[in-house]
């Protein structure tokens, strides 16, 4: 078929749409529906998915993490990780002396949530954080006014805390906290720093936090228990490209500085934000999955709909491709002129289904808690879809109106 025929049969098509307004009104619905169901899908998902991975940039794409047991989402530790070692000090010393190509090693003890309390106010969320003068540059993290935690600090176990925005907004309203006493967990502690803007990662305010010197958290929180306490080593190379060469060579430094014999399997656990943002695209493979599955049966509807509606089309206009064929018109040019009326309808709904998805995307972004976002290749994959809807499900009724005879169409009543 020449590209004028094509044409031909397509204003044909446009020109039958236009005379049965309300049943293609119908047809590009249930198209719309099931376009607008795979739109929805996709912008949530990819919304996700590059919240998840922004965020884990903002702590660092470079980041390796040391723990004593699996730390994957979700996975509690088993009971052999339960008895395994704890990590030490000794380990982060190893580390720190035998690793290279590392910006630094800074080694976290956190609780889940300490009070903290100034005069008569009080805060009971914050997650309180031992750390040590390392910690700013491996999480690219650094205070805005006075200082972080010194050497000095760490030495002398000193009751020193820097705290983050929120801490400052919930206990100092129109005071300075710098050289303030606070009291964390009971002790009495006074205020050196303010941490700069830190953000949230996984919904979680990174600005809820008090920092103080590790030796200090060793001093008054060394024996609260796992998942309460949480002891990780975090270690920074200096640039992505390093970062298998270091988890290869934490890895041999640690297995000799903890005895684990050779043949035996690691008693801990190395991860990087890589294999997080793996486990994280698993998770979200089986929620595709079912997504998929949905959205698949609302654009079946929507094909269904086409195709009793252009059955009905075909028995209405049976004389009228008898007409044709009589007059010349061969089955490929009725077949056609059927195919592109369907692919021209479910175009129209898939147009209409992208519009409808990226504006309740736009909604969902701005007043719900979910990230929306809405890729191009989307939308290009809404736009094949729609059309692959019409050629499907168009394809039977246009065989069938091509088949028909041409005399038996004529004596059509």
């Amino acid at each position: 078929m020449n590209l004028d025929k094509l044409r031909e049969a397509a204003t044909m098509a446009l020109d039958t749409i236009r005379e049965n307004k309300l049943r293609s009104g119908l047809t590009v619905l249930g198209v719309s529906i099931g376009v607008v169901t795979v739109m929805l899908m996709v912008s949530i998902i990819q919304g996700l998915n590059r919240t998840f991975a922004e965020q884990l940039e903002s702590i660092g794409s470079n980041i390796v993490f040391v723990t004593k047991f699996d730390a994957s989402f979700g996975r509690q530790p088993t009971q052999e990780e339960r008895t395994r070692p704890d990590l030490t000090l000794d380990d982060v010393a190893a580390l720190q002396r035998e690793l290279r190509d590392v910006v630094g090693v800074s080694p976290i003890k956190r609780t889940l949530a300490e009070t903290v309390r100034y005069r008569e106010k009080q805060s009971d969320t914050p997650i309180l954080i031992g750390a040590t003068p390392a910690y700013e540059d491996v999480h690219s993290q650094y205070v805005a006014r006075g200082r972080f935690i010194a050497a000095s600090d760490l030495a002398e176990r000193a009751n020193v805390a820097v705290l983050g925005k929120d801490v400052v907004n919930a206990l100092f309203t129109a005071e300075d906290p710098i050289g303030k006493d606070i009291k964390i967990g009971g002790k009495n502690f006074r205020v050196v720093g303010v941490m700069g803007d830190l953000g949230s990662i996984f919904g979680q305010s990174r600005d809820n936090s008090v920092f103080i010197p590790l030796t200090t958290f060793q001093k008054y929180w060394r024996d609260i228990p796992f998942p309460q306490m949480v002891f990780v080593i975090v270690a920074r190379p200096v640039d992505r490209s390093k970062v298998p060469n270091v988890i290869e060579q934490m890895r041999d430094i640690l297995r000799r500085n903890r005895n684990v014999a050779p043949g035996s399997p690691d008693n801990f656990f190395i991860s990087s934000q890589d294999a997080l943002l793996d486990i994280y695209n698993q998770l979200t493979g089986a929620t595709y999955l079912v997504l998929t599955a949905i959205s698949a049966v609302a654009l079946m509807i929507g094909g269904i709909g086409v195709m009793n509606i252009m059955l009905v089309s075909v028995t209405e206009r049976t004389k009228e491709i008898g007409i044709r064929k009589a007059v010349g018109a061969r089955r490929a040019d009725v077949l056609m002129q059927f195919l592109i009326e369907a692919v021209v309808v479910t175009a129209a709904g898939g147009v209409i289904g992208l519009g409808i998805g990226e504006v309740v995307s736009i909604l969902i972004n701005t007043y719900s808690p979910l990230p929306a976002y809405v890729p191009i290749w989307a939308i290009l994959v809404g736009l094949f879809v729609s059309v692959g809807v019409g050629i499907i499900f168009g394809l039977y009724p246009a065989w069938k109106a091509a088949a028909l005879n041409p005399i038996a169409a004529l004596s059509f009543e």
